[in-house]
C-alpha cells in the first residue's frame, strides 16, 4: 500500500535517530510535590519558580529509595510534569516513569535536558493511590477503604478521580445489558457519556463498580438512544392533560439528565433561557415559587388555573379587574341615586302616581339594561379557572 511505502522511510529514520538518542527513561519514588505556595514548603515552592513550578516532584531513584520512607527534600532530585494540560499529580510514595527530555534552554545547548514524569505507575491498579510504601500520602490527602475501579466495557474511555468521581465515554453493549443500566435498548455502539461525583459506596472494593443513576450522589447523563431508569420523586403525578413520557420510559432519542439532591442554575449577568419543542413540565410534591424583583409575566393565548373535576381544561373565565370595578361603580352610583330619590319622596293624595319614584325607576331600568350589555366585555377571553 502507498501509505506503508510513504511511512517506511520515516520509520527507518526514527530507528536510526533512536540509536544515538540522549533521551532515556527510569523509575522514581515521589517524596514531595509542589501543589500550593507552602506545599511541601514555602522555600521549595519559591526555589522551583513559584506557581510556574506547580506539579514539580521531588524524587529518588527507585533502586536507591526501596527502603527509604522519609528523606530531606533538599537532597531529592526534581522532575517536571510531562503535560501542562492534565493536572494529575502523584501522591507521596507513588512511583512515576521519568524521561530525560529537552529543557527550556535546549535551543541554546544540545546537551541541555531535564527530567519529566508521566502518570503514576499503577502498582495496585487502584484509582485512589498506588503507593507501594506504608507512608503518609500527603499533608491533607486521606485514604479511605471504599474506592473501587469502574467496570470497563469494550471501547470505553474512562477518567476516574481518586475520590469516587469519574467520567465514562461509553456506549450501548447489548451483551452486557444485565450488567449496566444503559444497554437494554438501542444498538451496540450507541454513544453515552456519564459524569458522576460520588459513586455509591461499595460493599466489596474488589468488585468493579457500575454507575446506578438512582444511587450516585450527583450525575450527568448524555444519552443517544438509551433508556435510563431514573425515578424522580413525582414520577406518577405528571400533567394529566399533556401526558409527558415519564423519565424512566423515554428512549430512542437523545436526552440530557441532571440528577442530584439540589440543582441550581445561576446566570451572573443575563437571562436563564429554557426552550422546548413540545412542553415544559415543572413537578414537585411541595411548592413552586415564582419570585421577581420587578414583575412577573404569563404570556399565552390561553392561561388555565387548575383542572376541572373531570380532568379536562377549566372553562370558567376570569373577570377583567378594572372593567369589573367600573361596571360595579356605575351600578352603585345608579342605586345611590335611586336611594336618594326615595329618601325625599312626599306622599301625594291617594291614588296619585309617585312621579319622583317613577323617574328614578325608569332611570335605574335603563342603566341596568346598559350594564347588561357590558357584562360579556368584562369576561376574560384568555384566562380560565375551575
Amino acid at each position: 500500500m502507498r501509505v506503508r511505502e510513504n511511512l517506511s522511510g520515516i520509520i527507518s529514520s526514527i530507528g536510526k535517530n533512536n540509536t544515538n538518542s540522549i533521551f532515556s527513561s527510569m523509575v522514581g519514588k515521589v517524596f514531595g510535590i509542589i501543589t500550593t505556595f507552602n506545599t511541601p514548603t514555602k522555600e521549595l515552592f519559591e526555589r522551583e519558580g513559584g506557581f510556574s513550578g506547580m506539579g514539580t516532584i521531588f524524587y529518588l531513584d527507585y533502586e536507591q529509595s526501596k527502603n527509604i520512607n522519609e528523606t530531606d527534600l533538599k537532597f531529592c532530585k526534581i522532575a517536571k510534569p510531562f503535560s501542562s494540560n492534565q493536572k494529575k499529580y502523584p501522591l507521596i510514595g507513588e512511583l512515576v516513569l521519568l524521561f530525560d527530555l529537552p529543557s527550556p534552554v535546549s535551543q541554546l545547548s544540545n546537551n541541555s535536558i531535564q527530567k519529566y514524569y508521566l502518570n503514576t505507575i499503577s502498582v495496585w491498579n487502584n484509582p485512589q493511590h498506588n503507593s507501594p510504601s506504608d507512608i503518609p500520602l500527603g499533608k491533607t490527602f486521606v485514604e479511605t477503604n471504599d474506592i473501587t475501579n469502574l467496570l470497563t466495557f469494550e471501547g470505553d474511555i474512562i477518567y476516574q478521580g481518586r475520590k469516587n468521581n469519574g467520567f465514562r465515554l461509553g456506549s450501548t453493549v447489548k451483551k452486557f445489558s444485565n450488567e449496566n443500566e444503559w444497554s437494554s435498548v438501542g444498538n451496540d455502539g450507541d454513544p453515552i457519556t456519564i459524569l458522576v461525583n460520588g459513586y455509591r459506596v461499595s460493599n466489596n472494593i474488589n468488585i468493579p463498580h457500575v454507575e446506578e443513576i438512582n444511587k450516585e450522589l450527583s450525575s450527568i447523563y448524555m444519552t443517544s438512544t438509551q433508556l435510563i431508569p431514573l425515578l424522580p420523586d413525582r414520577n406518577d403525578s405528571l400533567n394529566q392533560l399533556t401526558k409527558p413520557i415519564k423519565p424512566n420510559k423515554y428512549f430512542n432519542k437523545s436526552q440530557l439528565i441532571l440528577n442530584s439532591d439540589r440543582i441550581v442554575l445561576n446566570s451572573k449577568k443575563d437571562e436563564v433561557m429554557i426552550f422546548a419543542k413540545s412542553n415544559i413540565e415543572l413537578n414537585t410534591n411541595n411548592i413552586i415559587n415564582l419570585n421577581a424583583g420587578e414583575r412577573t409575566h404569563l404570556n399565552s393565548p390561553f392561561n388555565f388555573i387548575g383542572i376541572a373535576s373531570d380532568g379536562t381544561l377549566p372553562t370558567e373565565p376570569l373577570l377583567l379587574g378594572n372593567q369589573t370595578v367600573n361596571l360595579l361603580t356605575e351600578l352603585m352610583l345608579v342605586l345611590g341615586e335611586l336611594g336618594s330619590e326615595l329618601s325625599s319622596v312626599i306622599t301625594p293624595p291617594a291614588g296619585s302616581p309617585l312621579i319622583e319614584v317613577n323617574i328614578a325607576g325608569n332611570k335605574l331600568t335603563n342603566s341596568i339594561d346598559n350594564m347588561m350589555g357590558k357584562l360579556e366585555k368584562i369576561i376574560s377571553q384568555q384566562n380560565y379557572t375551575s
